[in-house]
């Protein structure tokens, strides 16, 4: 790549000011870490720049049918500023900037024929937890993204990260409530609600148009959510009060999109 060019002074504060969900939506970028979730924001034609410590750890990046890396600008900027805007430990000192993707409008949903999983997110607040659950939609072929109220942005860096890039590649609903289920559920969507020592999902036969929704780590989900969902749960072979949310998650969305 030769010789890469510094930092500009105004894209390190637009980085550092990343850290704000609000200007987060304001700017439409957010931070990208990981060597895969970088790649997948790469393929999907949402990274705009990378900046890195050292031009070596650019080696065996990937973007696959989204064209080589030389064709997205890269700056150099020295460990301060990486110590500043990221947690992981023993990073490699790089990260991206993208573009937030189009916000849908939920209305389309209404619309949709044939098979579609839905995974609706109410008042998960790990960010980590987030981005797991959406990986596993992703990877196993769910059709979008609910995010309630009080769940963490999807878009935080810590999210993307641990979405693996997923949060690239499926629509991504934001501040969906009781009204919008109730109108996907009127338009012929079945919601499945995680919950623990409940009916088994493998006695379930599963709607081929559906949502899983799944809740606060502590609390669990809303109540209101009762009136609106078949509760289903993961099977336990000891006295555990539950699985971590997005292990029960991720296996009722393996159930649910395996299904003929």
């Amino acid at each position: 790549m030769g010789n890469l060019p510094p930092l500009p002074r105004e894209r390190r504060r637009t980085i550092r000011s990343l850290a704000s969900r609000k200007i987060r939506r304001r700017k439409g970028l957010c931070l990208v870490e990981g060597q895969r979730a970088i790649e997948e924001a790469a393929r999907s034609g949402h990274l705009e720049y990378l900046v890195a410590e050292d031009p070596a750890v650019l080696a065996g990046l990937e973007v696959g049918q989204a064209g080589g890396m030389d064709q997205i600008p890269v700056f150099l900027a020295d460990g301060a500023l990486f110590e500043d805007v990221s947690d992981v430990v023993h990073h490699r000192n790089l990260l991206g900037v993208a573009r937030l993707p189009a916000e849908p409008e939920i209305s389309p949903l209404l619309q949709m024929d044939g098979r579609a999983v839905l995974l609706f997110l109410d008042g998960v607040q790990d960010p980590g937890n987030v981005g797991a659950l959406i990986r596993s939609a992703w990877v196993l072929g769910g059709a979008g993204i609910l995010v309630g109220r009080g769940t963490a942005d999807p878009f935080g860096h810590k999210a993307v990260r641990a979405s693996a890039g997923g949060i690239f590649h499926l629509p991504v609903f934001m501040e969906v409530g009781r009204e919008d289920l109730i109108s996907l559920s009127g338009a012929g969507f079945r919601v499945y609600l995680a919950k623990a020592r409940e009916r088994s999902f493998g006695q379930v036969d599963f709607a081929p148009r559906s949502i899983l929704a799944v809740g606060n780590e502590g609390s669990g989900l809303s109540p209101w959510m009762v009136e609106l969902g078949t509760p289903v749960s993961v099977p336990l072979c000891t006295e555990a009060d539950s699985l971590n949310v997005v292990v029960a998650g991720s296996i009722l969305l393996w159930a649910m999109l395996s299904g003929p």
